[in-house]
């Protein structure tokens, strides 16, 4: 019995931790649902996103304000940004924005598979970033407001079943005229708890319970 007990403290805690500290999740909330990416997306360029044309993609652009990419929940969540690519004669740039423009991503000298990884407080609003273009009159892209003429579209994400692995693709449009969605491509991802997390609590929570157990046995003898 006592076995069975500690087995079934052990299952609980390690469910515990791996919950709370995955708890947020991204959403899309809004914009131009089944869009089809057009005939002059560059899929070679952007070939680490696995898009070609006619794939559809929900669009955001300045018609649709306080809509967009949404990181639900709250707690403390790990965000990875990845870069995947660009076609564009302007130089562009990704940031993230919880605490002013940190830098992520500018297309003429980050690399395909670039990654940073940012810890945020997850609180039901707006994923915190925007891309930014050379061009134009120095609009941005904000997630949730974006300036016209820029755009950002969104692939991964199904009305009926989610984002796929907590993960979705961003593609902005910088304004050149074009509308092809290929200016730049992140993936956009929520960090997996690691595997040994939830045993490591497992583990603390069975050496306090064998604590207490003998705690407890030595107080009635």
């Amino acid at each position: 019995m006592k076995k069975l007990l500690s087995v079934a403290i052990i299952g609980l805690m390690a469910m515990f931790v791996s919950t709370t500290v995955n708890a947020a999740t991204l959403s899309l909330v809004g914009g131009n649902v089944n869009h089809a990416l057009p005939g002059n997306f560059s899929a070679g360029h952007l070939s680490a996103t696995g898009l070609s044309v006619d794939d559809l993609v929900t669009t955001f652009d300045s018609s649709t304000p306080g809509e967009g990419l949404k990181l639900l929940d709250t707690g403390s969540v790990s965000i990875r940004f990845e870069y995947l690519g660009s076609e564009a004669g302007n130089t562009n740039k990704a940031f993230e924005i919880s605490a002013g423009d940190n830098f992520l991503f500018n297309n003429k000298t980050s690399s395909v598979g670039d990654t940073v990884d940012v810890t945020l407080t997850a609180s039901g609003g707006f994923l915190p970033f925007s891309f930014t273009t050379s061009g134009g009159g120095g609009q941005t892209a904000l997630n949730g407001d974006i300036d016209n003429p820029l755009a950002i579209a969104f692939s991964g994400f199904s009305s009926l079943f989610g984002l796929t692995n907590n993960s979705i693709i961003a593609l902005f449009g910088d304004g050149a005229g074009d509308h092809d969605f290929d200016d730049m491509a992140i993936r956009i991802s929520v960090v997996p708890l690691p595997a040994a997390l939830p045993l490591y609590g497992a583990g603390i929570a069975l050496l306090g319970f064998i604590g207490w157990r003998k705690r407890k046995a030595e107080a009635a003898a």
